[in-house]
């Protein structure tokens, strides 16, 4: 019985399934290999790009009247709060010396240690009252005859 190949049909299948891999792959491999493949999706992804740039730009403008913001507003905004963010910190590091926790925790051990400050107790001047407006007095009518 060694001598006929086996009847599994699973291993029949596989068989089958390879060889159709490998006949398509070396089908595909040649079809994109030629020239007219390569123009003809090259000229397929310009008109995809060229409507997709399109149809972006409509939006851009159909939003624009809605007074709502673009994709490219929202990135300038965030790019911007980015930038903000970063100088906060800096402005934070050059007030906390640019040190690390032990640092700080070094500072305020000496300012509990140190001689104490004078506070600071002036007042700005106070603004000039402003004088009361006095009412003025009502007319007197002149005294004397009426006319009829």
């Amino acid at each position: 019985m060694s001598q006929f190949p086996s009847l599994d049909p699973m291993a029949m299948w596989r068989e089958l399934t390879a060889q159709w891999e490998k006949s398509t792959n070396e089908f595909a491999n040649e079809t994109m290999a030629s020239d007219p493949f390569r123009q003809g999706m090259h000229g397929g992804m310009n008109a995809s790009l060229t409507a997709q740039k399109a149809l972006g730009d409509l939006m851009a403008r159909y939003l624009t009247l809605l007074n709502l913001p673009t994709r490219g507003d929202l990135q300038a905004l965030g790019e911007q709060l980015h930038r903000i963010d970063d100088h906060l910190a800096g402005i934070r590091r050059a007030l906390e010396g640019g040190a690390g926790p032990a640092a700080r925790t070094a500072r305020t051990a000496d300012a509990a240690t140190a001689s104490p400050r004078p506070r600071r107790t002036r007042q700005p001047p106070a603004a000039a009252p402003i004088p009361p407006v006095k009412a003025a007095a009502p007319k007197k009518r002149p005294t004397g005859k009426r006319r009829p």
